[in-house]
């Protein structure tokens, strides 16, 4: 007998061919909120860029309101340039559009070089992230979007830029602590949301001047890839997105490479050649890119960077190799090393410092010295306690006793005898127990006042 039950439907119910509902902009920045902080600690406190622009204002209106609900403090940073006419009334508007959300505003007066170096837009941006940068907050807001993320792939693409720079900008830069929560939205639906919640900004005129690169690809160039391709915007930003995941490969790479290139983490300044020389063309560079990156030096171009690795790689061991890669730094080296070094170094004036405990100390020709307790290295802590602990610059004739084996000697002598390179002997700082000489940062601990095997010390490293 045939089974009277009808069989299964196959037919997908209306209810659920309904389209999801798109998540409001202020759920999408929330989202992407709760997301950050599952790769980072509590986010206590977080400063917008405010232009006081479209893009801005609508970044401060969505962090205002999410505030409430995460509790976060929140406040505003605005960097005039003085390049308009109407610098002035901007800082009004920002003042007033902070005064009645009740954000504190930081205001930063800024005035560009008169050799401008990258241009007008280019050291704008430097002197703009370097304020921004300086702010004491656990996050810095910025209000990038999708079609900034399109005009910065096309700009770095004319640049001939390599994956780096076509990446174009990440949504979480960790190094800096930048925030960019709109890169996923459009200019439109920007615009769409300000003029909903009537908000209010104002108008750069020198957006409309197509003189400027960033303009005239926003004005000239993307419009005609638009009426072509409809979807030009969202292809670029995944254009991006792949190729930031491959700058990320790269950067695992260069990590690996670098642990066998150094001799320890406490000299990242400088790269020892033969390890260097045993990775492919390809891969050394992508190691000097790296390691120039970390190093806070700006990125050379191909030809220099070519021209970096082949004098390195193939310059005798007594040959004197001084390659300028910015205004301030250059590369040399040193025997079997390479270094980046702060060219024109002044010599030091007579200082004395009084430690007191601090794990870092500035020393007054910037380098820094850091220190950590240790067990079995470094100086005895036990013949410190009670004592003070002075930092002094060389004065010429300290005699200095590090090796048991080998005796006293003048500390002139000493470092023409070890492998620190001659520009790092002049400006090494001593430090002093009382009157007795201790210690010399990065080359050794006198034999009086060094620890025993199992006993806790005091090490000293010198940062460049």
């Amino acid at each position: 007998m045939a089974s009277s039950k009808k069989p299964p439907s196959n037919k997908i119910p209306a209810s659920a061919l309904k389209k999801t509902k798109p998540l409001s902009l202020l759920d999408l920045v929330d989202k992407a909120f709760l997301s950050l902080l599952e790769s980072q600690k509590k986010i206590k406190s977080m400063m917008v860029a405010l232009s006081g622009g479209v893009d801005s204002v609508v970044l401060l209106h969505l962090l205002h309101q999410l505030q409430k609900t995460h509790h976060f403090t929140l406040k505003a940073s605005h960097v005039h340039h003085g390049l308009s006419k109407n610098a002035d009334k901007w800082v009004k508007f920002c003042e007033k559009l902070c005064t009645k959300l009740s954000v504190p505003l930081d205001v930063h007066y800024i005035k560009l070089p008169q050799k401008k170096s990258l241009g007008i837009e280019g050291e704008a941006r430097r002197l703009r992230y370097e304020k921004l940068l300086q702010s004491k907050t656990d996050l810095v807001v910025l209000a990038h979007h999708e079609d900034d993320q399109a005009e910065t792939f096309l700009l770095q693409l004319i640049r001939g830029a390599g994956v780096k720079g076509l990446s174009s900008m990440a949504h979480f830069d960790d190094s800096r602590r930048l925030w960019r929560p709109l890169l996923n939205t459009s200019r439109t639906d920007i615009e769409i949301y300000a003029k909903k919640h009537q908000l209010k900004w104002i108008e750069d005129e020198s957006n409309q001047n197509a003189d400027f690169d960033r303009n005239f690809i926003r004005l000239k160039v993307l419009p005609i890839l638009k009426n072509r391709f409809s979807h030009i915007i969202k292809v670029i930003s995944r254009s991006s997105s792949h190729l930031a995941e491959a700058q990320y490969l790269l950067d695992d790479l260069a990590k690996v490479d670098l642990k066998k290139c150094l001799k320890s983490y406490n000299y990242i300044h400088q790269l020892q050649v033969k390890t260097l020389d045993k990775l492919s063309n390809s891969r050394a560079k992508n190691l000097l890119r790296y390691w120039l990156e970390i190093n806070n030096q700006i990125m050379p171009s191909k030809d220099l960077l070519d021209e970096l690795l082949r004098q390195v790689l193939t310059a005798k061991k007594d040959a004197t190799i001084k390659i300028q890669i910015s205004k301030d730094f250059e590369i040399r080296r040193y025997k079997d090393e390479i270094y980046i070094v702060k060219k024109n170094q002044k010599g030091q004036k007579n200082y004395e410092i009084i430690w007191n405990g601090e794990s870092e100390i500035i020393l007054p020709n910037g380098s820094k010295l850091k220190f950590k307790k240790v067990r079995g290295d470094g100086i005895s802590l036990e013949k410190i306690e009670g004592k003070k602990l002075t930092i002094s610059n060389r004065k010429g004739g300290e005699f200095f006793k590090p090796d048991i084996k080998r005796p006293t000697k003048k500390i002139k002598q000493l470092l023409q005898e070890s492998d620190l390179p001659p520009w790092e002997r002049e400006n090494l700082p001593l430090l002093y127990i009382g009157d007795e000489l201790t210690a010399i940062p990065n080359f050794g601990v006198d034999i009086k006042f060094q620890v025993m095997t199992k006993e806790l010390g005091l090490e000293v490293i010198l940062l460049r």
